[in-house]
């Protein structure tokens, strides 16, 4: 029995339909972005490094998408380097970064899986290398590159001597203005860094001595940051603190001390001055009254009895006032100047 033509046509349809629908999921595309690993039931059987058009076997093949574009990982405050000690038994708490890509998408699907693990792996080796290399220079080296001599200060000049007047404070703050002498510095130690890290990343695996490529590389790691530790911080801020009060108190006695010196100055040039003057006044004073003496003297050698005479009548009108009772002898000279003044003759020198 053959099929009618009214059943052939839906069945072409069909088929052309799940044709095209096998072709569709035969193909893909990969961007410039991205790598591609095809896979046969889980095992990656190819890799693609290259943008374009391409094909897997539907139902059997899979494709793994991976990025191309280099990765940054950047530890988180979890993740710092804490109560690192370095050679010179130094603290410090470092942050770190690295940046990394994949180089061989078949072998990192085969090795790492996911990229997701793969950035555990970055944070792991680089988390070590900077640890077990910083812990082998001391501090000066790791965060100088030369020992040019510094064109700063904080002061610790003034600092006195170590063992002065038992002054530890003084001794530990002095050694921060040490010029250290820088061997290796920090860009070598990064170098020294670098390839340790990139030794772990595509050496062999623990124990097992045998080459395991990850299919991924370092492209740079580096440091953001150095510090000490927060106990260290706050004891330096203490002692830095009791250091610089100690200047200000300083610089505090010896503003109080010139001050001082300064008010005696004055009042010292004050004394002087009123000393001075007073001795000028006095002076000045003393040559007037010789001069209104003078002139007194003067003026009675040039009136001559007159002016006696009119001092002693200045003399009787004061005396006789009022009820004043006066017993005269005859021989008085107050007697005989009224007598005279009664008779209507003036007194003089030779009257009896």
């Amino acid at each position: 029995m053959t099929a009618s033509p009214n059943v052939r046509v839906p069945g072409f349809f069909v088929g052309a339909l799940v044709l095209l629908t096998a072709a569709y999921s035969a193909m893909f595309t990969v961007d410039e972005r991205e790598l591609a690993v095809v896979l046969e039931f889980g095992k990656p059987v190819r890799s693609i490094d290259k943008p374009g058009l391409y094909f897997q076997i539907p139902l059997i093949q899979s494709v793994r998408r991976l990025p191309s574009t280099q990765q940054f990982w950047a530890n988180s405050r979890d993740d710092l380097l804490v109560d690192l000690p370095t050679k010179d038994g130094k603290k410090i708490e470092v942050s770190i970064w690295a940046m990394w890509r994949i180089t061989d998408a078949e072998q990192f699907v085969k090795v790492m899986r996911t990229v997701e693990n793969a950035e555990q792996q970055v944070r792991q080796r680089v988390r070590a290398g900077v640890r077990d290399v910083i812990t082998s220079y001391d501090l000066s080296e790791v965060v100088r590159s030369t020992d040019r001599e510094l064109s700063y200060s904080f002061g610790l000049e003034d600092l006195p001597e170590a063992g002065d007047e038992g002054d530890e404070t003084a001794a530990d703050l002095s050694q921060v203005g040490e010029q250290a002498s820088i061997q290796v510095g920090r860009e070598q130690i990064m170098e020294e860094i670098r390839q340790r890290i990139e030794s772990q990343l595509s050496g062999s695996n623990e124990g097992e001595g045998e080459s395991t490529m990850r299919g991924i590389e370092l492209v740079d790691v580096g440091i953001s940051n150095i510090g000490f530790v927060q106990s260290v911080r706050l004891a330096a801020f203490e002692r830095l603190k009791a250091f610089m009060d100690a200047i200000a108190a300083r610089y505090q006695n010896e503003g109080e001390q010139r001050k001082q010196e300064i008010i005696n100055e004055t009042q010292a040039e004050v004394e002087k001055i009123l000393g001075e003057g007073e001795e000028q006044s006095k002076r000045l004073r003393g040559t007037v009254e010789a001069e209104i003496i003078e002139s007194y003297a003067e003026a009675i050698r040039a009136t001559g009895d007159f002016y006696a005479f009119q001092r002693m009548l200045e003399v009787y009108e004061k005396s006789l006032t009022g009820d004043t009772k006066l017993i005269l002898t005859t021989d008085s000279e107050l007697f005989r100047m009224l007598k005279d003044i009664g008779a209507g003759a003036v007194p003089t020198e030779e009257t009896p």
